[in-house]
């Protein structure tokens, strides 16, 4: 199979290429950033309005962690997903991931592939020791990208998360080990993923 190359900090994945927000792709993240039955279930405030919508976008523009997950046949931006810091450990070379999908893509297995493609690159090119990821109790749909990309369950923090609206939920934990992730890299790869070699190890 050919090779693709592609700029640093890209990801590509059968369907997807996972890359940097770009000031053009405003109207894309306008379509899950307001939606509250995406972002809720998240643990995230939903744009309540144009404002509020382009803080959040410029934050994503600025998160060197943060990548659109984009659609090969279209170009098009359909969610987000990020690394960020594992709240959870305390002095450890961990990071922990997070993500929205637009509710048009739902069950078509798109974050599967996005997921990952992060996990490959927390552990190939990050060099973490610990990858963390979560969700919020009732969240069936985030545990079963999760559970589908080997991660392991830790355990449930009860009363784990208030969410910005004060709603206080339990937090169901994850994670992988590097340890487990190089015994068997196969098992955390559902869809084959391309990395470039020089992808960078910072952001």
């Amino acid at each position: 199979m050919k090779i693709l190359h592609r700029l640093r900090g890209e990801m590509e994945t059968p369907r997807l290429l996972l890359r940097r927000w770009k000031p053009l792709d405003f109207q894309a993240f306008l379509r899950f950033a307001g939606d509250p039955e995406v972002m809720l279930p998240a643990g995230s405030k939903p744009a309540l309005g144009l404002q509020e919508a382009e803080t959040q976008f410029h934050r994503a523009l600025r998160d060197e962690g943060c990548y659109a997950l984009v659609l090969k046949g279209t170009g098009e931006p359909i969610g987000k997903i990020k690394f960020q810091e594992d709240l959870r450990r305390f002095r450890v070379n961990s990071l922990s991931i997070g993500y929205e999908l637009a509710r048009a893509y739902w069950g078509r297995g798109y974050m599967t592939e996005a997921l990952a493609a992060m996990v490959r690159c927390a552990f190939e090119r990050k060099h973490v020791d610990v990858l963390a990821i979560g969700h919020l109790q009732g969240n069936h749909r985030s545990r079963r990208v999760i559970e589908k990309c080997g991660f392991q369950y830790e355990g449930t923090i009860r009363q784990g998360f208030r969410r910005y609206d004060g709603q206080v939920f339990d937090d169901v934990c994850y994670s992988i080990l590097k340890e487990e992730y190089f015994a068997h890299p196969q098992r955390f790869q559902p869809q084959a993923v391309k990395i470039p070699k020089d992808f960078e190890k910072e952001g």
